[in-house]
């Protein structure tokens, strides 16, 4: 190997500090695309057809918690957004596609790109991996809610949690309110 090129990553790694790691690419979800939104009303629009009775008391039993998110740190909302979308990822692609069109697979398509996006913004310099006493009950209850629920409660209110997933979690982690 060229002696200059050792040289040459010495002084990458040096001035970088983390060559590895990549930037957090977040600027995209600044402002949904309308082809998004509209893929995920249309999964709702689809799934509300065969919903179960009980799917809003669901949806408000899942969301419970208030003050919002964005109340929380960076680190913590960061992790809660990512927690969030990852459940979102599992509910998804244990739907049966041919319950739902077109709409099912392009929602998870943007819900998978989200969460790699999340975990690469995860390695951030200053982000904590650590979840802080106050953002612990926000990830138990979940965790609860996760245990006890039927499967088609988890469906019903992940679908029923979609828009406002990407509107209030995501945008208070990109626009950092």
């Amino acid at each position: 190997m060229d002696m200059r090129l050792v040289v040459l990553s010495i002084v990458l790694v040096a001035v970088s500090g983390h060559p590895h790691r990549r930037r957090c690419p977040m600027s995209r979800y600044k402002s949904l695309s309308t082809e998004d939104i509209t893929a995920i009303r249309q999964l709702q629009n689809d799934h509300e057809k065969n919903m179960s009775p009980s799917a809003i008391k669901c949806y408000r039993r899942m969301v419970r918690h208030k003050p919002s998110g964005c109340d929380l740190e960076p680190s913590d909302r960061l992790i809660l957004t990512l927690e969030r979308v990852s459940v979102t990822v599992d509910v998804l692609e244990n739907i049966p596609m041919s319950d739902v069109s077109d709409s099912g697979s392009k929602s998870l398509m943007i819900f998978l790109q989200l969460r790699d996006v999340f975990m690469i913004c995860k390695e951030s310099p200053g982000i904590s991996e650590t979840p802080s006493e106050q953002l612990k009950p926000w990830l138990h209850h979940l965790q609860y809610f996760m245990d006890l629920a039927s499967p088609q409660c988890l469906q019903d209110a992940v679908i029923l949690s979609l828009i406002p997933l990407l509107v209030e979690d995501v945008g208070c982690w990109v626009h950092g309110k």
